[in-house]
């Protein structure tokens, strides 16, 4: 049996060197498109960043799927059979590293950083009224991630609430109390286009939105409308609904929206290579890998 990487847009040979570095003997086979149904036939697991169309038919033995991520939403595809478990990758100092990123964010925004490169860009040497920060950050889903975020924004000084589905708080509540919306949410049917304009409508004028989560969380040409007319002051977004982003997407060109091409924390290949042999091992014994996913609810 062998494991087949469908890990592009990494090059070949990130994630193999790593797991032969751990596991000289583990059979690996990179995936391309011209692979045909003989050498894919022993295939019994996938390291994968997403699924191309139709490859899940042509694994006739396929018995798990591990992302080389903490989303899953990019596997689930359709056409998996019932059987196939599908693990995720847990990763603190991912967390920890995304937490920096929107941290970063949330700074350079309440203290106004993008008004001082404006003026450096106009040779202005002007001081704005600043105070240390306080604003109330809404932080939407408290998992593995969500829960770091919130904490780091809080030992900085914001005001953090968090918010997830099973709260019982309407979610138009809770965008309404804050100045700063951070979607850390899973992607599933239920959170797909969430923050569209009715959510940017319930959130308080001139708020700001900083999304780690996943792209198709957010309703994009909602989103410029939203910060084009003032009701957002703008947003960060370190995830897009088309990755990589095209160079004439809208996203580009709007003032306040900064982009980020998905990058606020990766894990190693090593992390993802241990985690990885560590299934395998469990799998071809006959046990469930960890950190299997409730394939009904997405994460």
């Amino acid at each position: 049996m062998k494991t087949l990487l469908v890990t592009a847009p990494m090059p070949e040979g990130y994630f193999s060197r790593a797991i032969h570095a751990l596991d000289a003997d583990a059979e690996l086979l990179e995936y391309h498109g011209e692979l045909g149904e003989t050498a894919l036939a022993d295939v019994d697991s996938v390291l994968a960043w997403q699924l191309p169309a139709g490859l899940v038919r042509r694994l006739p033995g396929l018995r798990w799927i591990c992302a080389v991520s903490a989303g899953v939403d990019k596997l689930l595809v359709p056409e998996l059979a019932p059987q196939v478990m599908v693990s995720r990758i847990v990763d603190a100092e991912q967390a920890h590293g995304i937490a920096q990123f929107v941290v970063l964010m949330a700074l350079r925004h309440a203290r106004q950083l993008p008004v001082y490169e404006a003026q450096q860009q106009r040779h202005e040497w002007k001081r704005q009224p600043v105070a240390a920060v306080r604003s109330r950050v809404a932080v939407l889903g408290m998992g593995a991630m969500g829960s770091v975020v919130a904490q780091l924004l809080a030992q900085v000084g914001f005001e953090v609430h968090g918010w997830s589905r099973r709260s019982g708080q309407p979610l138009s509540e809770a965008l309404g109390e804050a100045e700063m919306v951070v979607c850390a949410l899973p992607l599933t049917p239920e959170t797909d286009r969430l923050l569209d304009a009715r959510a940017f409508a319930a959130m308080r004028r001139g708020a700001y939105l900083i999304n780690i989560a996943r792209g198709a969380h957010v309703v994009e040409p909602d989103l410029i409308a939203a910060v084009r007319s003032g009701q957002l002051a703008g947003a960060a977004l370190d995830v897009q609904r088309n990755e990589p982003m095209a160079a004439d997407d809208a996203l580009w060109e709007v003032p306040g929206i900064t982009i980020t091409p998905h990058i606020a924390a990766q894990s190693s290949p090593q992390t993802i290579a241990t985690q990885f042999l560590a299934g395998l091992r469990r799998l071809r014994r006959g046990e469930t890998p960890p950190n299997v996913v409730d394939r009904q609810r997405g994460y």
